[in-house]
């Protein structure tokens, strides 16, 4: 197989990728996500304090008692706020996906799987 004709069926898995269900609920659900006000200044609150408590360890910095408990009322917000565990979900199942296409991707190149599915594992799903 030619260059190419990788390439082309590498843009044609990524456009797939593109289309798919995963994909297109966590974009649909960012999008709800960036319209609430409530679960986005959540999640921009929580990204502030991670990075603060990040810097201050890359400055060899311990967080304060009360820092921490900052970020842990943050996190329990977030666990309560249905449409951010939306959003967790979906990122999640888009993640399983594309494991599922590394692992068949890595299968085939091992050699692993033939052209029709494994019928010997179950790790992608085919």
């Amino acid at each position: 197989m030619h260059r190419d004709e990788i390439i082309r069926l590498a843009m044609d898995l990524g456009s797939s990728i593109a289309q798919s269900d995963e994909l297109l609920a966590v974009r649909r659900l960012q999008d709800q996500l960036q319209a609430d006000e409530t679960a986005f200044g959540l999640v921009m609150k929580y990204q502030a304090l991670r990075m603060n408590l990040e810097n201050k360890q890359r400055n060899g910095l311990e967080a304060t008692p009360e820092e921490q408990n900052q970020l842990s009322i943050v996190e329990q917000q977030m666990q309560n706020n249905a449409l951010i565990q939306q959003v967790m979900d979906a990122q999640d199942k888009f993640n399983n996906l594309m494991h599922a296409v590394y692992f068949a991707m890595n299968q085939s190149l091992s050699g692993g799987c033939g052209p029709d599915g494994c019928s010997s594992c179950s790790g992608c799903g085919m």
